[in-house]
């Protein structure tokens, strides 16, 4: 960011910061700005992006030696692997040589000339190779073939590597760092681990893959929707019924917390979001009593969202592509085995009417919230105290812009 950038991003940084950081029956919503400004989205992908443990997706994504998968975040291309020991390896996707993006094709069709990030995955056997001039690097990133480089002089081919991301896997979700030197993740997700035990995540495994691109709304409002119940039983109207506004049970929460949790009870055992209100494939055995008549919905910002039933378990990867855009990955997890039920892609169709349902709602008030927060009248509200979750999440934010700014001075 050049002086006038970090000017303004300062200026932004302090318009009364300290009342979204209040207690939560005093605290107000963060300045509209914030979710709408290009430079401030700027200054987010250096104190937030390249700081915090992102999560790029599952580890049953790249079962085998050579799998890969490519995610791009921060404008920074990245591919993950899984190498011939075994062990799941993150990295710059950038070649190091002209810049090609090495998970890319070499060959696009007359429609694809225009379009948007498309990421890719397969399996690339024992290396990867950059389809422009086939500089080839092994499954750690170390450069192993460069043709015709012999008559450049001090070329010292052991000498380059694909730049490395540290790697962290939670519970089957693989979360990569820019900070090689970053503190681990798992302490700060204990919370978590004791909510979220029983569901054993890290044992399930995911249904298909869904993407959507180019959604038009800011990556904080589409998180602060995934955690906020006050609107649950409201816009969701009768789905979330189920699980209303009325029964949320305060979460605790600190600053340092990788994980920002809502909890709310359920008016029924048993429960999953679709018309029935009820699990349809068997209810997952290793939950208890109060595990069946809760439902948790939590963030791991900046990019995991996740939500409980009692069958199953949904994740969605929130990946910004600039201030007012977001794409969107979404799964449903499941213990193994139940992919092998008789009729399991009827049912799991059937499972999912409730959550497109609930899907349409949040889209269109997305897209409105976003649309509002350009106003000149755009208001920093009060909070209602089953927004609790979203006074956590501006604290965590708040806490990591003050961190990063006192950095650059």
């Amino acid at each position: 960011m050049n002086r006038t950038q970090l000017a303004g991003v300062r200026t932004l940084l302090d318009e009364d910061l300290d009342a979204s950081a209040l207690s939560l029956d005093e605290a107000v919503t963060l300045p509209p700005e914030m979710y709408t400004d290009a430079d401030f989205f700027a200054f987010e992908k250096d104190a937030i992006f390249t700081k915090e443990w992102i999560c790029v997706g599952r580890q049953e994504q790249i079962p085998n030696p050579g799998d890969y998968f490519s995610f791009t975040v921060a404008d920074e291309p990245l591919v993950v692997v899984r190498d011939d020991q075994g062990v799941i390896r993150a990295m710059s996707a950038v070649c190091q040589h002209r810049g090609m993006v090495i998970t890319d094709p070499g060959e696009l069709e007359q429609q694809e000339w225009s379009a948007p990030v498309c990421e890719r995955a397969g399996n690339c056997g024992r290396q990867l190779r950059c389809p422009y001039h086939f500089w080839v690097y092994d499954l750690t990133g170390q450069l192993v073939g460069a043709p015709e480089m012999g008559r450049t002089k001090d070329f010292d081919r052991s000498a380059i590597r694909l730049p490395r991301l540290a790697v962290e896997v939670w519970n089957g979700f693989v979360f990569v760092n820019f900070d090689l030197d970053a503190a681990p993740l798992a302490p700060r997700l204990a919370l978590a681990d004791d909510y979220l035990a029983n569901w054993q995540m890290g044992e399930m495994e995911a249904a298909s893959l869904g993407r959507v691109d180019g959604l038009p709304w800011n990556w904080k409002v589409m998180l602060e929707n995934i955690i906020e119940i006050y609107h649950a039983d409201r816009l969701h109207l009768p789905i979330h019924e189920l699980a209303p506004a009325s029964l949320m049970v305060s979460t605790p929460f600190d600053d340092q917390d990788a994980m920002v949790i809502s909890r709310t009870g359920t008016v029924r055992d048993d429960y999953s979001f679709n018309a029935s209100m009820g699990a349809l494939f068997p209810v997952i055995d290793t939950l208890t009593p109060e595990d069946r008549s809760m439902a948790y919905f939590g963030i791991a910002p900046p990019t995991l969202g996740i939500g409980t039933s009692s069958d199953s378990l949904l994740y969605v990867l929130v990946v910004p592509r600039a201030a007012d855009r977001i794409d969107l990955l979404y799964g449903t997890l499941f213990p193994k085995g139940y992919k092998k039920l008789r009729r399991f892609a009827e049912i799991e169709e059937l499972a999912s009417t409730g959550m497109v349902a609930l899907t349409r709602q949040d889209v269109a008030a997305n897209k409105s919230v976003q649309r509002g927060l350009r106003s000149q009248f755009a208001p920093r509200g009060r909070l209602s105290w089953q927004e609790e979750p979203i006074n956590h999440f501006n604290r965590w934010l708040i806490t990591r812009y003050r961190r990063h700014m006192a950095a650059l001075g």
